[in-house]
């Protein structure tokens, strides 16, 4: 029991708890975000594309720039060597073999290299002007020692050298190159060239020293860097322009559909005249199209419906409207309550009276128990002349289909009296009813041909209730033995004699009943 009961909680806490309405979020802003996501991704894409390859174009383009300014400062370092070696010459009056080049007091290559430093870079003012070319931080030369023989601060000057680890050789030339954090400079890569002296006669050379050139790459990010912002330039206006295009574009696309919404609300409160002008030719056009044929079709129902509705009773109008299949010829037994009324002495009445007073007496009495059968969920059958016919428990039974009916009759004869009064004052003609009610079983269905149908009852208990209605006196409710079982507990009647009836061998008992129990 216990679960059971915890599940019937939850299920009540549930239905009493309200539903959390989701944030909506229009089609206009999702179009406007994915375009401008969009666009933000492939020009992010971009420019991060275009940076890492103008870096490596520019990372190319400084390290060749380093390596010809390396290569003419060797090239000249080596021309000055073979200049003091042809003067060497001369005073020893012949070349000294190349293995002894190192044994020159005067000459040696540490000498040659800080003399050729002085040539090539006499000062500090030297080297500055070198490293004045973008990009060049710094410029040493070494000796085969690793001794820095010149640089463009005078301390490091005699003080050895040490290269960055991995140097690497630069494309298929003897050029060495790594890159390494400078102290002051941050990122640079070091450009190392031999300086080779060669002999007269001699292809090969002998290297004599290095030159190492440094090359900011500060000014690699610098040049990316400018493009890369001006990339973002252009994505910035490209999403300005963008968004604006998106919110255009949103508005042209959602605007049919926020027509299309009010349209449809309209419908649902009720304003079945909705037309919306069609402006596109795309599917849009054709969702608009087809709304505009909805409403026609949903006004054309409305219409059929109402003109519908004056020639059948309204539970069987929605129930053919629900299911026009029941629209086919046939029939089903029925318990059902039957009520027939008519108006005493009418056609005597009616001789006197002119045709278009006829049927407005007629009118006024006919819409007054047609309302008290409405109200009362009875089936309003059909009107013969000046005779009412409705059923209880058509086309779906309930357990007080029996005193409904006759709660029916009782409300109209009550409310005949008091109309009766009132034309009484205007000196208006009167009439008098008489009223039968009877419960039974009956054949229900539709009855006549394709062309032309009603949905009405026949049986026997539909003429017992005829005649029951023809042998009550003018403001009298007559009703069947079988309907008293059924309502006995709520009506105040009074059993009468039994009666012959047509068709029938034994007189039928009746009950006149006089009001409904408080």
């Amino acid at each position: 029991m216990m679960p059971s009961t915890r599940k019937t909680d939850e299920a009540g806490l549930t239905r009493a708890l309200p539903r959390r309405k989701k944030r909506r979020i229009s089609l206009g802003v999702k179009f406007t975000f994915l375009l401008l996501l969009a666009i933000g991704i492939m020009m992010t894409l971009t420019s991060w594309l275009t940076y890492r390859q103008q870096q490596r174009s520019l990372r190319d383009e400084v390290l060749q720039r380093g390596a010809t300014v390396a290569r003419s400062l060797a090239s000249s370092a080596a021309e000055a060597v073979l200049n003091d070696l042809v003067c060497a010459a001369l005073i020893h009056e012949t070349m000294p073999p190349e293995e002894d080049f190192s044994s020159l007091s005067v000459f040696s290559l540490e000498a040659v290299i800080r003399s050729l430093a002085e040539d090539v870079s006499p000062g500090a003012a030297g080297a500055a002007k070198i490293t004045r070319n973008a990009g060049i931080v710094e410029v040493l030369m070494v000796d085969t020692n690793n001794i820095i023989v010149s640089a463009d601060e005078i301390s490091k000057v005699s003080r050895p050298y040490q290269s960055p680890a991995g140097m690497a050789p630069y494309k298929d030339e003897p050029i060495l190159i790594q890159e390494y954090l400078h102290a002051k400079y941050g990122s640079c890569f070091d450009i190392a060239v031999p300086i080779l002296v060669n002999r007269a006669g001699t292809s090969s050379g002998k290297q004599i020293g290095v030159v190492h050139l440094s090359m900011s790459q500060a000014l690699v990010d610098s040049i990316a860097k400018q493009a890369t912002y001006k990339l973002l330039l252009v994505t910035g206006v490209l999403m300005f322009f963008g968004m604006l295009g998106a919110l255009v574009l949103s508005h042209y696309l959602t605007q049919p559909i926020n027509d299309l919404v009010g349209g449809v609300l309209a419908i649902a409160g009720g304003d079945l005249n909705q037309e919306i002008r069609v402006t596109r030719t795309d599917e849009l056009g054709d969702l608009t199209n087809a709304f505009n044929e909805m409403a026609a079709s949903l006004r054309e129902k409305e219409l059929i419906k109402g003109a519908f509705s004056t020639y059948v009773s309204t539970q069987v109008m929605e129930q053919v409207l629900k299911d026009p299949s029941k629209l086919a010829l046939g029939g089903a037994r029925k318990r059902v309550s039957v009520v027939f009324t008519d108006i005493r002495g009418f056609t005597s009445m009616s001789e006197t009276m002119q045709p278009e007073e006829v049927v407005s007496i007629i009118n006024v009495y006919l819409s007054l128990q047609t309302e008290i059968v409405i109200r009362n969920d009875g089936m309003l059958d059909k009107f013969v002349g000046d005779c009412v016919m409705a059923v209880y428990g058509l086309p779906f039974a309930k357990d007080d289909d029996a005193l409904r009916a006759v709660r029916t009759a009782v409300e109209i004869q009550a409310a005949i009296l008091k109309l009766n009064a009132a034309r009484a004052k205007e000196n208006l003609k009167t009439i008098t009813i008489g009223i039968g009610v009877n419960t039974g079983e009956v054949v229900a269905g539709n009855m006549g041909s394709s062309q032309k149908m009603d949905y009405t009852v026949i049986g026997d208990s539909v003429n017992l209730a005829a005649r029951l209605e023809a042998n009550a006196e003018g403001g009298t409710v007559l009703i069947s033995e079988s309907t008293y079982a059924e309502v006995k507990d709520f009506v105040e009647a009074d059993k009468l004699a039994p009666i012959p009836v047509k068709g029938k061998k034994d007189k039928v008992t009746v009950y006149s009943v006089k009001s409904m129990k408080a």
